[in-house]
């Protein structure tokens, strides 16, 4: 029978931001969207400030929301200040490469790992003793703190969707230091926590679907776990109808160990400004193009069309504009030069200099493995030798290991830009990117 262990950060944001200022562990600390729009992220503290008491309170909407979370940051700014919260702005750089680190201390305790998210991998516990599965998930847990400052939490279960949920009990119930083994339940004693559940912790069961089931009564994982499936499956989705199966114990989901490829790449942001500017524009296009041709290359692709998309702000009271167009390459490209030179010429087409724009995005699809292409026939190609499409790859591959090893944007094209923009989002309260740029690493000094 298989098992399965999930290893998740928690909160993971914040305690990205508290791995290097430990002082704060004891204070309320929240993460902000991009422009510092809206809270995306937040310690145990800062989650236990959203009370009865505090609502209508210090700039608080009157109604009760769901949650902190994802709430603009303006409605709950008093409440933070008042209770000397800290505040981030998001800092990408640093969380990609602390999860990195993460998953790789996860990866030492396990010959399979699946990585699921930013903060989140499946790990096979397959073979090993209910003790050995403790003292794994223990010495991990350990191990992750130790290394790189980040409490993390562990559940094992017979199937990924029981280790997800054993890993969200592992967090809510202090007796569980941190990991919980739903295989080392009994039936009735599965039960009684399941009855305690609501069903909305279950992995895929979102908002939607919650407030759907809750209206056929099924309120706990418990209600779910003992629910017809051939039934759900009807009024729901097969998707549904395995999870009632992984939660009675029949694994469904394998683990994958090669992500899956993108079947599309976007790269998109909210600008901090509104731009009117042309140039502007087009390096702000030119800079998402970079970051989406990296990826592309990461992934082992090519790609066959690019599509550029820009909009005015919708709740603003400024003229109204949004527009999208595409243009298929002859040849699928990585290449970043030929992309950025097919996104300007996107952009051209649909730029419309009387109006203000808040956002841009750029989108690669029509993906293709980068193995095994064969050229068109009849068209002319973008590169006209074997020996140029060579120099084209070492090119790309040069920039990727360069801006890898020194930091992004350390090489990139002139049409990005240079320095701090008016586009650019923003970040009032961004930290030191500690672990990726020279300059911003932490420097301990002697009393």
């Amino acid at each position: 029978m298989p098992i399965y262990a999930l290893v998740d950060g928690n909160s993971f944001y914040a305690s990205c931001q508290i791995a290097f200022q430990p002082h704060l562990k004891n204070r309320p600390v929240v993460v902000l969207s991009n422009n510092d729009g809206c809270i995306v992220a937040a310690n145990d503290i800062a989650k236990a400030l959203d009370t009865p008491k505090n609502y209508g309170t210090g700039g608080y909407r009157a109604a009760k929301p769901t949650s902190m979370m994802f709430q603009p940051y303006f409605k709950v700014a008093a409440l933070l200040k008042r209770h000397k919260a800290v505040i981030f702005s998001s800092n990408y750089e640093l969380y990609q490469d602390m999860s990195q680190r993460m998953h790789a201390i996860s990866a030492q305790f396990s010959d399979s790992q699946e990585i699921y998210s930013i903060d989140e991998s499946f790990l096979d516990f397959s073979g090993l003793t209910p003790m050995q599965r403790e003292q794994q998930a223990q010495q991990l847990k350990q191990r992750v703190m130790q290394w790189i400052g980040i409490p993390v939490a562990v559940g094992i279960g017979r199937t990924k969707t029981e280790a997800k949920l054993a890993n969200h009990l592992a967090k809510k119930l202090p007796t569980q230091n941190g990991v919980m083994d739903l295989t080392e339940f009994d039936p009735s004693a599965r039960a009684l926590l399941y009855k305690k559940t609501p069903v909305d912790k279950v992995w895929g069961i979102g908002r939607q679907v919650s407030t759907r089931l809750q209206q056929i009564g099924i309120n706990t994982v418990y209600d779910l776990q003992n629910a017809d499936n051939k039934t759900l499956r009807k009024c729901f989705s097969v998707n549904l109808e395995r999870t009632i199966r992984e939660l009675n114990g029949q694994a469904c989901f394998a683990l994958q160990q090669t992500p899956q490829a993108k079947k599309s790449i976007v790269s998109s942001r909210s600008f901090g400004l509104l731009v009117d500017d042309f140039q502007q524009m087009r390096q702000a296009v030119s800079s998402y193009m970079a970051i989406a041709a990296e990826k592309l290359r990461h992934q082992q692709h090519l790609c066959r069309v690019v599509s550029v998309y820009i909009s005015t702000p919708k709740h603003q009271a400024v003229a109204q504009y949004r527009n999208q167009h595409s243009i298929a390459l002859v040849e699928p490209s990585d290449n970043t030069i030929v992309l950025n030179k097919m996104a300007l010429t996107a952009l051209k087409e649909i730029w419309r200099p009387e109006f203000k724009y808040q956002k841009a995005a750029v989108m690669l699809s029509g993906l293709l493995p980068d193995s095994g292409i064969q050229a068109d026939l009849f068209g002319e190609p973008v590169m006209t030798s074997q020996t140029q499409a060579e120099t084209s790859a070492k090119l790309m591959q040069t920039i990727d290991q360069i801006n890898r090893k020194m930091g992004k944007k350390t090489l990139q094209l002139a049409s990005c830009g240079q320095g701090k923009t008016a586009w650019q989002m923003k970040r009032n309260l961004i930290s030191p990117r500690y672990t990726t740029r020279w300059p911003e690493i932490p420097v301990a000094k002697a009393n």
